[in-house]
């Protein structure tokens, strides 16, 4: 039975949050009691059950195994095809094979309460019966069913459920003259693939956010990728098209091209981002919600390619979630030779929401993503050379930066906080380290070259959506601790994501721990209580202490000096661990949906703490006993 699209008016980022609210769908398709009761789910919990009338129904016998035989399901309120999946399946990642076994079912249930359609399986009622077919067992070493052709994660993870969209839209590119080639999503391990001597650096990679990375087949007679799998080149008339479901709700996710010219194994590398990424706050989905919604990205530089592209993507039932990435041939050499640019397609997942924590380590596990690149068909055995005439894409313009808000106002409670620290310690020497500004914006750093060295930041694949400040490197000695303190950019309303993380080695930059604005709600108080600012700050302690360093729920434990970093990952590439780095994360202000403007941030700073009985810092001085500036705070010894 074919289903009948929903056509939605495009509304506003905040007419579609208000609307997520209130309605209740969220990733993994809510089921709505029978008319007109209908039910009402908290956009921040995963599409579990929600007793609205009578509990669940439990799965028939066999669902228990439902890679053994064919089982079936009665919704109830509450339900969530996602849910069902993960219960049925091991994996909410596969709802869209239970919407493709009962599209039928559900489309009708859908019209018989007065919907056009099922919305593409986000609309389910309870009283529907869902047949959940069995699945074929995954290949541990091809890490694939029979007969399936979708991505798999770096791991042999369960492949992602094929897209009905993906099928619709290869149909359109067929009709139309053109050619495609599949690739595959998965999680690329920055940390993993420096110890396995595949990277030259880890370059400060967030442990909280680990990358999933495009994989895409080479053109047949195109110059080798220097970076396989993870760096790509791309025809002047060709497109990358990824389709597929955004991630389940959280405070932040991004689909962010960049480029590399260099080589990641040997190093050093340029690698500034192309333009603005797609994120939460900006992405086009054929749902009311960023979240696990349907939707498609297209990456090209050519404007006739992007024009036939988008009109295919529309016939197959995308046209509202459509969202275009230029590739300026004005900034980047377009091409398959040897002289041309290599691309990388990276995806941020950040900070689940409360209850979304299981999506997102579905979604990552096996991204429900499919990734193409397709291309006019030439009369032409050489693949390499443009079909269409040259039709550049201007530069699009980018997202201003800042409201002309700040946090500086915060100073005198960030200064009151620094010298409570140092109080609560006085069997400690503090030292202080400050953050600064690390890495060049990405066209500044692309036209004056400013390449990743570590310890050199050069442009270091930051985002457009973010300010990353960053520390020198500092001596930490078992025995000692810091304690990074700071505002928490998303209490200031300057970030939808902050962070602060910790890395080893200057030149490894393995990340070794971090904690985000959610973590560190509340930790000020530990200082500074009886201040009406304290839940803007933060003050949070990595510690190689022990028991005889502070303790407590705002303490992280960190390794020792002597641990051997690699040997978690098999490996024996050495890692010096008593030095260590911190990076300060703040990505993508509410207002402006890009960066905050770094003059509107106070830096992140550190406090560095030795036992007094150990050798004296050559820089130590006596801290003062009056708030400092919004400079950077004296060298403290003591605290008086």
């Amino acid at each position: 039975m074919q289903k009948i699209p929903i056509r939605r008016p495009k509304a506003s980022r905040h007419h579609r949050m208000a609307a997520l609210a209130v309605s209740g769908i969220t990733l993994g398709c809510t089921a709505f009691s029978p008319a007109p009761a209908v039910l009402a789910q908290s956009p921040g919990n995963t599409p579990a059950r929600t007793a609205t009338s009578g509990p669940a129904t439990p799965p028939s016998k066999g669902a228990e195994d439902a890679a053994g035989g064919d089982s079936v399901h009665r919704i109830s309120g509450g339900d969530t095809l996602w849910a069902l999946a993960e219960q049925l399946y091991g994996s909410g990642a596969r709802w869209p094979d239970l919407y493709r076994a009962n599209r039928e079912s559900i489309e009708k249930a859908a019209r018989a309460h007065g919907h056009p359609s099922g919305a593409d399986g986000h609309r389910i009622f309870a009283g529907t019966a869902i047949h959940a077919p069995a699945l074929e067992k995954t290949d541990k070493t091809t890490g694939k069913t029979a007969g399936e052709t979708t991505g798999r994660t770096a791991d042999g993870n369960t492949p992602a459920p094929a897209d009905p969209h993906v099928a619709r839209f290869e149909r359109r590119l067929a009709r139309s003259g053109y050619v495609s080639q599949s690739g595959s999503e998965a999680v690329f391990d920055l940390n993993r693939r420096y110890c396995e001597g595949t990277l030259f650096s880890g370059m400060w990679p967030n442990p909280q956010s680990p990358y999933i990375v495009t994989d895409l087949p080479e053109v047949p007679g195109q110059a080798a990728n220097t970076n396989p799998p993870v760096t790509w080149r791309l025809r002047e008339d060709e497109a990358v098209v990824l389709i597929g479901t955004t991630p389940p709700p959280e405070a932040y996710f991004s689909f962010d091209l960049t480029m590399v010219r260099g080589s990641l194994h040997t190093g050093p590398v340029l690698w500034p981002a192309v333009g603005d990424p797609v994120n939460n706050g900006t992405v086009r989905t054929n749902g009311p919600t960023p979240y696990g919604q349907p939707f498609a990205l297209v990456i090209t530089g050519h404007e006739r390619t992007r024009t036939e592209v988008n009109e295919m993507l529309a016939a197959a039932g995308l046209g509202g979630a459509i969202n275009n990435v230029t590739v300026p041939p004005a900034m980047f050499r377009l091409g398959l030779g040897e002289d041309a640019d290599q691309f990388l397609l990276g995806i941020r997942t950040a900070a689940p929401e409360p209850g979304s924590e299981k999506a997102l380590d579905a979604y990552r596990d096996a991204p429900p993503l499919q990734v193409l690149r397709v291309r006019p068909k030439g009369t032409s055995a050489d693949g390499t050379k443009p079909v269409y005439a040259p039709d550049p894409l201007p530069v699009p313009r980018l997202r201003v930066a800042g409201t002309g808000a700040t946090e500086l106002d915060l100073n005198p409670a960030l200064q009151l906080l620094r010298r409570r620290i140092i109080d609560a310690h006085p069997e400690f020497e503090a030292r202080d380290v400050a953050l600064e500004r690390g890495f060049e914006q990405s066209y500044p750093g692309l036209q004056s070259d400013k390449v990743i060295d570590p310890p050199t930041p050069g442009i270091g694949a930051l985002s457009n959506d973010a300010d990353d400040p960053l520390s020198p490197s500092f001596d930490l000695p078992d025995g000692s601790f810091v304690v990074a303190y700071g505002t928490n950019h998303v209490a200031t309303g300057q970030a939808s994501y902050s962070s602060i993380s910790l890395y080893a080695d200057e030149e490894a930059a393995v990340s070794v721990a971090a904690k985000h604005h959610r973590d560190l709600r509340g930790s000020a108080r530990d200082f500074i209580a009886d201040q009406p600012h304290a839940d803007k700050l933060y003050a949070w302690t990595f510690s190689r202490a022990g028991d005889a360093g502070p303790t407590g729920p705002h303490v992280t434990r960190l390794p020792s000096t002597g641990t051997d970093f690699c040997a978690q990952y098999g490996a024996d590439r050495p890692v010096d661990m008593s030095r260590m780095q911190a990076v300060a994360r703040a990505y993508m202000q509410p207002e402006t949906l890009t960066h905050p403007a770094l003059s509107s941030l106070l830096l992140d700073r550190l406090l560095v703490f030795t036992p007094k009985s150990a050798s004296r810092s050559a820089s130590a001085s006596k801290p003062s006993s009056e708030p400092q500036s919004a400079s950077e705070p004296k060298s403290a010894s003591k605290s008086e």
